[in-house]
């Protein structure tokens, strides 16, 4: 009897391994700072957020070092996506039991730096499979964001937006997902073996910083990560001080314009020079924080919910589209390396200089007891992506791509 689902390694596994994968977060992420505070543990907030980047800071390069050079990429997602059913249910069902957050804080730093590197190794079997990743990459792509729109939604109908149980969700997803991982193309490994330590921990990827292009995509990429750590840890508390109570459904406003842009990416790959369209992105980001601040400014759910809508123009156009930047213009050999040191410096360095910084801010110029300060807040975070604007309009040329590529990529001018 002939199976009605395609085979494994057929490019349809690629579409719900995004969205599984993107759905396992989409259930927690963005009201973990709201389920702290109804715990009582709402002074653990910025330590969680910042558990986060620091895993993503030790693992993504050894991890994607690994798929590069030894281990074939979709079997090694299968098996840290399973490890992170594993990890983040016992995160949750600590948390559920009120049980000492130290240990709550320990499985949720295991699950993340276990499972920092699948985004990567997902996104370099996707590139990998595709004849014109500029065309395709956002036809793909946009699965996971229907998959963490989803999640949100799913969490606000369910009424677990205060919940420890949406981390159980996380965990049904996940083992689906590893599933669905192990069905995906077959994305052997493409460099020789290390030969020194450099090499295992991925650190040959830092010879890309050569490249004043790439430099200063890299560069900007970390500076624009500072700010972005406030949406997520921020964004949920003021939208609940304002007296919206489905947090998790609002902040999908975000992810319905994403879907619009991805599908819309290939288009623009094609049309505008990718400087453009990450100007376009960091201009996004820039007026998303000012809507923020006007917001709070004048009590306007409104102009908070048109600020989260842009978030999801900002995420699509620069760091989903620098990733097809980055796959035009690096060798084979070390392209999932390459995928890891964006993470790196945006997930993991940015990620955690950005919540301590938001943290400090937020606990300087806000008043917890009166609720007031939250417009200078936005206006000081607008400020920063107006900075990293300049420095990416400064700094950056357009030269062509140097690194050689295969047959079948078609550079550009970018």
């Amino acid at each position: 009897m002939t199976s009605i689902l395609p085979k494994k390694g057929d490019r349809f596994w690629i579409c719900p391994a995004f969205f599984l994968l993107a759905a396992a977060p989409g259930f927690w992420l963005p009201v973990l700072a709201n389920i702290l505070d109804a715990k009582g543990w709402g002074s653990y907030t910025t330590i969680a957020f910042m558990v986060l980047p620091l895993s993503a800071i030790i693992s993504p390069l050894i991890f994607s070092a690994r798929a590069d050079q030894a281990i074939s990429a979709e079997k090694l997602l299968t098996v840290i996506v399973g490890a992170g059913a594993i990890l983040s249910g016992i995160a949750f069902f600590i948390l559920e039991q009120g049980k000492h957050p130290v240990l709550f804080l320990l499985f949720l730093g295991l699950n993340s730096l276990v499972t920092a590197p699948a985004w990567t190794l997902l996104t370099t079997i996707t590139l990998s499979s595709s004849d014109n990743p500029g065309r395709d990459f956002g036809k793909f792509r946009v699965w996971g964001t229907l998959g963490w729109m989803g999640a949100g939604w799913m969490v606000s109908a369910l009424s677990l937006d205060l919940s420890a149980s949406v981390g159980f969700l996380t965990v049904g997803v996940r083992v689906l997902g590893a599933v669905c991982c192990f069905l995906l193309p077959h994305s052997p490994p493409k460099g020789a073996a290390s030969r020194n330590i450099s090499e295992v921990l991925g650190l040959k990827a830092f010879r890309l910083f050569k490249s004043r292009d790439t430099a200063m995509f890299f560069i900007t990429a970390f500076l624009f990560s500072i700010p972005l750590a406030a949406y997520f840890m921020h964004t949920p508390q003021q939208l609940r001080l304002m007296g919206c109570e489905q947090v998790a459904a609002v902040m999908t406003v975000g992810q319905l314009t994403e879907v619009v842009a991805m599908l819309m990416m290939g288009w623009f790959l094609r049309a505008w020079r990718i400087k453009y369209i990450l100007i376009l992105a960091l201009g996004c980001g820039l007026l998303r924080y000012m809507l923020f601040a006007v917001g709070a400014e004048n009590d306007s759910l409104l102009s908070i919910m048109l600020g989260v809508a842009l978030h999801g123009i900002c995420w699509s156009y620069f760091f989903e589209a620098g990733k097809v930047f980055l796959a035009r213009r690096i060798e084979s050999e070390i392209r999932t390396q390459s995928q890891a040191l964006l993470t790196l410096l945006t997930s993991g360095i940015g990620g955690l200089v950005g919540t301590a910084f938001v943290g400090w801010a937020h606990s300087l110029l806000i008043d917890e007891t009166t609720g007031s300060g939250w417009s200078q807040y936005w206006w000081c975070l607008t400020a920063m992506c107006g900075f990293c604007m300049i420095v990416f309009m400064m700094g950056y040329r357009g030269n062509k791509p140097a690194p050689k590529v295969s047959n079948d990529e078609h550079p550009q001018t970018i």
